[in-house]
């Protein structure tokens, strides 16, 4: 939303969720902005929220990877059942075209989350061929200072404990500014339909996120203030984009990875996974620059 004023776009917002915290900070930035309390998979309370709209982004999902680990019903619940319930809703109500927010982690998946991610990314794709709403989808990794990024953990373990904490200083994610991340939705709100639309990769090793987000708060940027925990349930050493397979069914659309619904296989178009390990890496500088910008948000 901050995008949207600062540009100047001609919308509305609605924002539907049911975390009352978030709303009502959101509230404070926005007040011009409707808020629905509601749950993903009321279809008949989402239906409503969304009638009149021509847009819809779907961002609600169970994110967190050990939770999901241990609850893996109730992120099939929130991720694919809820993924149904807006397909459903949206058809129903006659919008144009919604785009579904999924995640690095539903390339080559190894946990809860990035499986249901994955097959919201399908049920998003399979849409398209029934009634004149589009379907589109948008993937990307962390968004700097996001809901469930590490960052503003990081943050409260300093202002807590005076360190902050990462599993491995070597384990890389894919990071991105939150302008990087409403263009990558924009780019998909145009994108074929069925289409997933990713941005070129910058990624960066954990360490040098912690030495960001000391930089950051002005804090002694030294190791002795990094504390290592080891990795968590579901975890991968490095995170990848778009697997080997997915690069098959892809192809270079303005500036960003378009990658097509099975069926759409080149096998010319052979490459290797884009791994955050290979993918270009940014310095702390950048990342700490990423973070104040997104603090305003």
């Amino acid at each position: 939303m901050r995008r949207a004023v600062q540009d100047k776009w001609p919308v509305r917002f609605t924002v539907y969720s049911r975390n009352e915290q978030i709303q009502a900070k959101c509230k404070r930035m926005f007040p011009e902005t409707r808020y629905i309390l509601g749950d993903v998979r009321d279809t008949e309370r989402l239906g409503l929220a969304m009638l009149g709209h021509d847009y819809v982004i779907h961002a609600a999902a169970m994110k967190f990877i050990p939770e999901g680990e241990l609850n893996a019903s109730e992120c099939v619940g929130v991720n694919i059942d809820g993924a149904r319930s807006v397909v459903s809703a949206a058809r129903h109500v006659g919008v144009d075209r919604v785009v579904g927010i999924s995640t690095d982690k539903a390339a080559q998946p190894v946990n809860i989350y990035g499986m249901t991610k994955a097959v919201m990314e399908r049920l998003f794709a399979d849409a398209n061929y029934e009634g004149h709403t589009t379907f589109t989808t948008c993937r990307y990794g962390n968004v700097i200072g996001s809901t469930g990024s590490v960052v503003p953990v990081m943050m409260q373990q300093w202002h807590e404990e005076r360190c902050v904490k990462i599993t491995d200083p070597d384990m890389t994610r894919f990071w991105m500014s939150v302008d990087n991340a409403v263009d990558t939705i924009v780019q998909a709100a145009v994108a074929h339909p069925g289409v997933t639309i990713v941005p070129h990769p910058f990624s960066a090793t954990m360490h040098d996120v912690a030495f960001a987000v000391l930089q950051y708060l002005d804090a002694p940027i030294t190791d002795g203030l990094v504390k290592i925990v080891g990795r968590r349930p579901g975890e991968k050493m490095h995170e990848d984009l778009v697997s080997r397979y997915e690069n098959l069914r892809s192809r270079n659309v303005g500036g960003y990875i378009a990658i097509y619904p099975p069926g759409n296989e080149d096998y010319a178009n052979e490459r290797p996974t884009i791994s955050s390990d290979t993918a270009h890496h940014v310095n702390p500088q950048t990342l700490a620059e990423w973070i104040a910008d997104a603090v305003t948000v």
